[in-house]
């Protein structure tokens, strides 16, 4: 089974069903909330995608036998875990405080997921101690991050800042009573985590090395060079390292342990699987498209000239 394309109608429904919860906010946090789910709805191209936060529920399947409602009610339920934790996000990275209207707008989306996760688990269930878990995992990884080398020091931690998507796996786990895998699939899913923050980094560097905001390309970058402190680490060197250098292939063999290390794992979780392969793939697609363009300039200018015009 495809990890995304088998679930993409089930995604619409619950996009769906997101929406008509969040038009029955009152205005203005409807208006505002609707615009903020825009921009990670799985539905819409050009949105940010979170895969891992709305389909890992629907990968549970590969170990959990429940009825299709449940998993959706995970999914959904998953969606407005995202929105809040985002929301987190966006005051936290924010020196101006420009984010802290959108408070009253968060506690609506922390009241959305309470609600699903209250029809499904008991105030008796250990859900709700896996839940207070998850919460102060998040707490003590974003606040200490700044301080530490996650990357290198404690690699889990960095898989920590999104601790609460695991409540779909969790929950899925207890519904089906299958509470001696959490372990297990928790060591799974942190592991896809931390490739999927590799994934990110790369893409944010730039804005993480002016803003000082700790990225794991750039960690493992320093490391490699053996640089005393991140201040020594510029741009221009960024570049080489990744322009003429390849490091990404350096930094896409730390996918591949990563991917080894899943595969060791005792549970047949094979949509997650391929949610990573195809996580460490793109490092090593992107790795192998930097090395090629640098191969045609080396040709000289004509022939790159000519290499791109054949794909016009």
């Amino acid at each position: 089974m495809n990890w995304l394309q088998a679930h993409e109608p089930k995604l619409h429904l619950i996009f769906d069903e997101a929406k008509e919860l969040i038009r029955q906010f009152p205005s203005p946090m409807n208006q505002l909330g609707l615009a903020y789910l825009a921009k990670f709805d799985a539905n819409d191209e050009s949105s940010s995608k979170n895969y891992i936060c709305y389909l890992l529920p629907y990968w549970m399947e590969d170990i959990c036998e429940l009825p299709p409602a449940t998993f959706n009610k995970l999914s959904l339920a998953n969606v407005f875990v995202m929105l809040y934790y985002f929301i987190q996000d966006d005051i936290m990275d924010s020196s101006k405080g420009e984010h802290t209207s959108k408070l009253p707008l968060a506690n609506l989306f922390h009241m959305r997921f309470l609600a699903i996760y209250r029809e499904l688990f008991p105030a008796d269930s250990s859900f709700w101690d896996y839940y207070e878990t998850y919460v102060t995992e998040w707490s003590r990884s974003v606040t200490n991050e700044q301080q530490s080398d996650y990357f290198h020091e404690d690699r889990l931690q960095i898989a920590r800042k999104a601790s609460p998507v695991k409540n779909a796996s969790t929950g899925a786990l207890l519904l089906t009573n299958q509470a001696h895998l959490i372990p297990v699939v928790t060591e799974a899913v942190e592991q896809s985590l931390v490739t999927l923050q590799m994934l990110d980094d790369w893409a944010d560097w730039e804005e993480d090395i002016a803003e000082g905001s700790y990225n794991c390309l750039l960690a493992s970058m320093r490391k490699h060079l053996q640089l005393a402190s991140i201040s020594e680490l510029t741009p221009d060197i960024v570049n080489q390292q990744l322009y003429v250098c390849d490091f990404l292939a350096v930094y896409g063999e730390i996918g591949n342990s990563h991917h080894d290390r899943l595969q060791r794992l005792p549970i047949p979780m094979h949509q997650l699987e391929a949610f990573h392969d195809s996580l460490v793939q793109n490092i090593h697609r992107v790795a192998q498209e930097i090395k090629g363009k640098r191969s045609t300039l080396v040709f000289g200018g004509f022939y790159y000239f000519l290499s791109n015009s054949e794909k016009k």
